[in-house]
C-alpha cells in the first residue's frame, strides 16, 4: 500500500511540474492583453490618444489614422470594470495624454458583474488573461484565475504550438497600434448581418438589472471624476449598427442611454458622447456582424470621423 501510495504521489508532483511549466511558458507567449500593456508603459511619454472600451472600438479603431500618439488599447468582451482598472493605473502616468475615447450605447448601462457570472466560461477567460497578463483582480481577486488551464479558453494550447514556428511579432491578434486583426470583411461569413442581435427588449427590471445599474453608475461615476481631475477630454461614441440590430433596439432603449450619459454630464459637463447608431454613411460591407464595424472598410470610414471629433477646438 505504502508502494502504491509513493507511486502516486510521484505522479501527482510531476504532473504538478507540468502543470506549471505550462502555465509558465504560456508567459513567454505574446498575446494582445500583454502587448497593450507592455505598448502603454513602453510609449508612456508619447501617448495623446487613448481608445479603451471593447471589441466596438478594438475592431474598428485604426490609430494609424488618428495621427502620432494614438493607441487602441481596447479589448473584445472588456467590462467597464477594466477599464477603470486600467484608467487608475495609468492616466497620472501619461504626461502627454489628451484623450480618453470609449464606447457607450444602449444597453452598456444594464450589463455588470452579475451579467457576466451567467457566462462564467467566457468571462473566466476574461478574468485569466487580465489578471495573468496586466495585473487586474476581478472583484473578489480570486487567485485560480490566473491559471489559463483552468479557467481560459483562450486557445492557450495552439498559442503555444504556433510559438514553436511563428515569429514571436506573429503571434497577437492586434497590429502594432491595437486595432483587432480578426474582425475583417473577408472572414464575416454570408450571414454576418444576423450574428450578435441585441435583445429585442431592455433586461427585464429585476435584482440583476438594479445592482448592474447601481455598479455601472459607480464605475463609470469614476472614470468621469478621473478625467474631470485630470483635465482630460472623455469621449463618448455610440457605435452604428446594421439594420437587423437596429430594428431590434426599442425607444426607450434609447432613451435611457441618453439619460444615463446626462447623469454622467451633470457631474462632468465636458464629457463629449458622439451618437453613431443611426449614421446613415455606414453601409452593408462596412460591418463585420450586425453590431460591430469591420476593420477594413468600416475603420477606414470611422477612424477619420473619430480624428474630425478629436481635432474639434474643445
Amino acid at each position: 500500500m505504502k508502494h502504491f501510495l509513493k507511486k502516486i504521489l510521484i505522479f501527482s508532483v510531476i504532473v504538478l511540474a507540468i502543470f506549471i511549466a505550462y502555465e509558465l511558458l504560456l508567459l513567454l507567449v505574446p498575446n494582445e492583453f500583454s502587448y497593450k500593456k507592455r505598448y502603454i508603459e513602453k510609449h508612456k511619454d508619447e501617448l495623446r490618444i487613448l481608445v479603451l472600451g471593447n471589441s466596438h472600438l478594438a475592431d474598428c479603431i485604426d490609430c494609424s489614422l488618428l495621427g502620432e500618439g494614438a493607441f487602441n488599447a481596447a479589448q473584445p468582451g472588456r467590462s467597464s470594470y477594466y477599464d477603470l482598472r486600467l484608467l487608475r493605473e495609468y492616466i497620472g502616468k501619461l504626461p502627454k495624454l489628451e484623450c480618453v475615447v470609449l464606447p457607450f450605447s444602449y444597453d452598456y448601462q444594464y450589463f455588470g458583474h452579475l451579467h457576466e457570472k451567467q457566462h462564467e466560461p467566457k468571462f473566466n477567460t476574461y478574468r485569466c488573461m487580465y489578471l495573468k497578463y496586466m495585473g487586474y483582480t476581478y472583484l473578489d481577486g480570486e487567485w485560480w484565475h490566473c491559471s489559463e488551464i483552468l479557467n481560459s479558453n483562450y486557445d492557450h494550447c495552439g498559442r503555444l504550438f504556433d510559438a514553436l514556428y511563428k515569429p514571436l511579432s506573429d503571434l497577437t491578434m492586434c497590429d502594432s497600434l491595437g486595432i483587432e486583426l480578426d474582425a475583417s470583411y473577408n472572414t464575416r461569413g454570408d450571414d454576418w448581418m444576423f450574428k450578435q442581435l441585441p435583445e429585442t427588449e431592455a433586461l427585464p427590471d429585476s435584482t440583476e438589472q438594479r445592482l448592474n445599474y447601481k455598479d455601472n453608475v459607480k464605475i463609470y461615476s469614476e472614470i468621469v471624476t478621473l478625467a474631470r481631475d485630470h483635465n482630460m477630454r472623455l469621449i463618448l461614441l455610440s457605435m452604428p449598427i446594421y439594420k437587423t440590430a437596429r430594428e431590434r433596439v426599442r425607444q426607450h432603449q434609447l432613451d435611457e442611454m441618453n439619460e444615463f450619459v446626462a447623469m454622467l454630464q451633470r457631474l462632468n459637463p465636458d464629457i463629449e458622447f458622439y451618437d453613431f447608431i443611426d449614421d446613415p454613411r455606414f453601409v452593408e460591407r462596412d460591418y463585420y456582424n450586425s453590431i460591430h464595424l469591420n476593420n477594413t472598410y468600416g475603420a477606414r470610414k470611422f477612424t477619420p470621423l473619430l480624428r474630425e471629433i478629436i481635432e474639434r477646438k474643445h
